[in-house]
Parts: structure tokens; sequence; C-alpha cells
């Protein structure tokens, strides 16, 4: 009979256990250290002692046994191991297609340590970031060929997009739907019916993917007059969001537009009340922590950059801080904020903030107020946020990848 009293030197054995079995190919028998009886393992602690592992390691776990395969892959064991805090990584899209990534602790100790990403095969042709939510990334290529995939346990799902006409933009945005565990991509095309016609008169057709049902939902209409600006929406507490404009007479008036994953309903919510956005005052979206965020940013001379967050509670938005660039950053942020719709910033425990561009890390320290750069990565489009998982896109879907 097991006994708690002996549970570290069980522990020991089950590390030398699993050692042997990788090393010899034994199979996996449990003894006690001092007697020949076999130990009764209780399944909770087995669990407990498995929910505390990296991906990486349950991957090896997962060949010990038949049983530990399935417990781990089991859909309540993978949805309690996404609720456990895991190291988060940065993922850095690149110019050419290529992606590469780091953890975010070198970077904020101002290290670079970027790996390159070995991509899924598209045909040869460049992907390009849709989004990504528990381990899940989505990619779409120009062909429309989207791809769900796990790069942790090298798993993805190919999905062919609806055949819908050559569009004159589109945008896009990935989410979780936790109420079913689904995972949804979003597509928004906008079509013009002459060359001529400006944003409001543009037709827009949403193309709605889901991985449980592994089925497109086709709408239309539902943002006629609404054009979305960052290609990428932001995917935060069950919500993709985009910074979008309206055209009313001759004015474009700026909000954001938000795609409720579970309800598939749109809602819009006001910006800060900080000023009127114009060529001198830019606005972006971004995520800080697990909070919406909007950086406001003024040309006046100096650049600065005021960071608002939003709390899905709570009903108005709250000022974090503002950032005063030093004079040296001024071209490079107005360049990069200018062309980019996409701005990622990740918070430290000590309240540092890491502050993406296109191809530039910088960190603001939340104690001294001060910018500072701290890596360039070659080549890259601004950074999302990934933390591994073992998520596993066929399962979730039931479907083998083309």
């Amino acid at each position: 009979m097991f006994s708690f009293l002996s549970f570290r030197d069980w522990i020991h054995q089950v590390i030398h256990t699993v050692l042997l079995k990788f090393i010899s190919g034994y199979d996996f028998i449990f003894t006690p250290l001092s007697t020949t009886t076999e130990i009764v393992i209780p399944n909770e602690i087995l669990t407990d002692i498995l929910l505390r592992l990296p991906p990486k390691s349950l991957l090896k776990c997962m060949s010990v046994s038949k049983s530990w395969h399935q417990l781990i892959s089991s859909p309540e064991f993978v949805k309690t191991h996404l609720k456990l805090k895991t190291d988060q990584l940065v993922l850095f899209p690149g110019i050419n297609g290529k992606y590469k990534f780091c953890s975010v602790t070198p970077l904020f100790n101002k290290q670079q340590i970027a790996q390159e990403l070995a991509l899924i095969d598209s045909s040869n042709l460049k992907v390009f970031f849709v989004g990504s939510v528990n381990g899940l990334i989505c990619l779409c290529n120009y062909v429309r060929e989207t791809y769900i995939w796990n790069p942790t346990i090298k798993k993805s799902k190919k999905v062919l997009y609806p055949k819908l006409g050559t569009s004159f933009y589109n945008k896009y945005g990935f989410g979780y739907d936790e109420s079913s565990d689904d995972y949804k991509a979003v597509f928004v095309d906008y079509y013009r019916n002459s060359y001529n016609d400006d944003v409001s008169k543009m037709k827009a057709v949403i193309s709605i993917y889901s991985l449980r049902t592994d089925s497109w939902t086709i709408l239309h209409d539902e943002l006629q007059g609404v054009f979305l600006l960052n290609h990428s929406g932001k995917f935060v507490n069950g919500k993709i969001y985009w910074a979008a404009s309206t055209r009313i007479g001759n004015y474009d008036v700026y909000n954001i537009i938000s795609f409720d994953v579970a309800e598939e309903t749109w809602g819009s919510l006001e910006l800060p009340s900080c000023g009127e956005v114009n060529s001198k005052f830019k606005f972006k979206l971004g995520v800080v922590g697990s909070d919406l965020s909007v950086m406001y940013t003024c040309y006046l001379g100096t650049a600065t950059s005021d960071v608002w967050i939003w709390k899905d509670c709570s009903v108005s938005w709250m000022k974090l801080f503002t950032i005063e660039y030093p004079q040296n950053t001024v071209l490079v942020m107005f360049s990069a904020l200018i062309f980019t719709f996409s701005i990622r910033l990740s918070q430290s425990e000590k309240g540092d903030i890491l502050l993406s561009l296109p191809g530039l890390i910088m960190i603001f320290d939340g104690s001294t107020k001060i910018l500072e750069h701290t890596a360039d990565v070659e080549g890259c489009n601004p950074a999302e946020t990934y933390a591994e998982s073992i998520v596993n896109p066929l399962m979730i879907s039931g479907k083998n990848s083309a």
C-alpha cells in the first residue's frame, strides 16, 4: 500500500524509472525502494505531477505507457494544463515569410536569443499571421489556404478557404470559445462594386471557420460602412478586437469593433477621450498583460504615447502610463506607427513593458519611466505573444490534416 511518508522516495523512484524507460526501453513498473511489493499510484497524485510539467516534457511522458498517453491527451487534462501558468514566448513574424521566437525573460534582461521556427509546408508560398491562442497559431497564405498549427507538438490542420473571389482588402482574427472548447478564425473581405468606390461603399463579406465543426459560416452586410484598420485582430477575454473607422459625411469616425467568438455577434467600444484622431494624432490597438490596450501617439515636434487599458468588467478606460520617446527614436517611431497597426505590449512582474515594433524591441521601465532599446530582430514585423501547449487541432476537429 502506498504511504505518504515515503512520498519523496516515491518521486525519486518515478524519476529513476522514467529515465530507465527512455534509456533502456524497460517496461514501466513501480517497485518500492526497500520491498518487492508493487506501489499503487493514486491517479490524482500522478495527474498533479504531470500537470506541473512543461509541454515539451509532457510529449516525452506520453511515450512512457499507453495509460500515460491517454491521460495526457485527454481533453480534461489539456484544458486544465492550459489554465496553469506557462512561460510566455515572443513570436516574430518575418517579412520574408519566416518566423522567429524567443522567451520573454531574455528580452527583459536585454538578451537576444531568437531561434528560427520551422514552418509548416504552405505550398512554398509566404504565410501571414492571423492570430494565436492557447498554443495554436493560425496562418494563411495568398491562395487562402489556412492552417491551424501547434508548433510544439508539430500538428496542424489545413483548411481550404471558401471561394468568394478576389477581395480589395481583407482583415482577420483568431480566437477561442471556452464554452464549447472551439477555436474560430474570422476573415473579413471587402469588395468594390467599382474602382472608384470609397471604403464606405465597399461590400463586407465575413467568413467564420469553426475548428470543432470543421465548417464555414458566411455572413453578409453585418459591417456595412465599417472599415477595420488593423489586419490581425487582438483576442482578449473571448472577443477579437479591431480598430475601425466609419465614414459619416466627409469625416471618418474612429472606434473599436469587437467580435464575440462564442455568440458570433459584433459590438463596438468607444475610444478613450484623449483627442481627435488625425495626421498628428494616431492610435493603435495592443494587449498589455491580459487586457486590451490603446496607444495614442502624438507627433508635435517630439513624440509621446499614452497607453490606456480596458478591463472587460470595467465601464471606462484607465490610463496606464505615458511614454516620452528619446529624440533619436522619434523618426523610427513615426515611420513604424504610421505603417503598422499591430502594437504588442507585454508586462513583466515588476511592471516593465515590452514594446514591439518592426524589427525592434524596446523596454519601458515602469519605475524610471525611461524607454530603452533592448534588441533588434532583423527582417521581422511587430511581435506577437505565444505560449506553448499540447492542444492538438486534429483531435478538436476529429479529422486528419490535409
